[in-house]
């Protein structure tokens, strides 16, 4: 079983790889067909990488996301089914490139470097921690698309005002597309973060008798979720402008990233397992 499992493993990127490739044939205009396909070929990729995972972690009696290179994995898995779901709320598939490219690379990077030794923490192999911490992922990485997809928004813009009609601005959605698009995804982050950090939460009542503890890490996670909240319930019910929702989606994706960073890898956490 680990034999294939491994074979799989290395499988995967070259999957992604080939993706990468579809959506760029399609974004360059030279193979338009290739566009009735895309939706097949996500769906198939995501029950491929799906069950890589729970074949790897069958083996390896535990859960996922119990090492720094399954999460990794499960952040590709995590870009492929947010796109995916995106993709098939909009149909528009001119973004998928730049999306595809960003999901190869973890992908790639986790293919070669899996362990296949069980994780013995405690915590981590418990089915509460892996769900809030996979709902985690997936909505982070929902937020890194919405990032993605205002970044976008705002080239199209500029282009529009600047009547700059260029080979950008003929391949890249429209800017009524990419609002939607961006919106749809930081919906996702949302909902699923909030969840995860529910479950988080109601995890360290269990074994601390606290809902909530004076953590650097949880702190930061609750606060980028209630700025993320507020920017989308500004944007829905005060009407901003969509250059403004653009602007706070990036700062917000931002301040995930580079908060983020300091906080987890510089600051010292009961949170932290890698």
């Amino acid at each position: 079983m680990r034999l294939f499992c491994e074979i799989l493993s290395i499988l995967l990127p070259i999957f992604y790889l080939g993706l990468v490739y579809v959506y760029y044939m399609i974004f360059t205009g030279k193979h338009k067909k290739y566009e009735q396909w895309t939706k097949t070929l996500l769906l198939g990729l995501l029950i491929i990488h799906g069950a890589e995972i729970v074949l790897r972690q069958l083996y390896l009696k535990s859960m996922p996301l119990s090492s720094t290179y399954d999460a990794l994995s499960f952040l590709a898995f995590s870009v492929l089914l947010v796109y995916y779901l995106i993709e098939r709320s909009f149909n528009n598939k001119a973004s998928g490139f730049f999306i595809m490219i960003f999901a190869f690379f973890p992908a790639f990077i986790a293919a070669f470097n899996h362990h296949w030794q069980p994780e013995h923490n405690r915590l981590l192999s418990t089915p509460t921690f892996a769900i809030h911490a996979s709902l985690n992922i997936i909505g982070y990485t929902a937020l890194a698309i919405g990032a993605i997809y205002a970044i976008m928004f705002l080239i199209q813009y500029k282009n529009m005002k600047e009547r700059r009609f260029n080979r950008w601005y003929e391949q890249l959605p429209p800017v009524t597309y990419l609002e939607n698009m961006s919106k749809r995804a930081v919906l996702i982050g949302i909902i699923l973060m909030g969840v995860g950090i529910l479950l988080g939460h109601l995890q360290t009542r269990q074994m601390f008798g606290h809902f909530f503890v004076k953590d650097p890490k949880v702190i930061f996670t609750d606060f980028i979720w209630f700025l993320y909240l507020v920017i989308y319930l500004g944007a829905t019910f005060r009407k901003w402008s969509l250059r403004t929702m653009a602007y706070l989606n990036i700062f917000g994706f931002s301040l995930l990233s580079v908060g983020g960073a300091t906080v987890f890898l510089l600051i010292k956490s009961f949170h932290k397992f890698y």
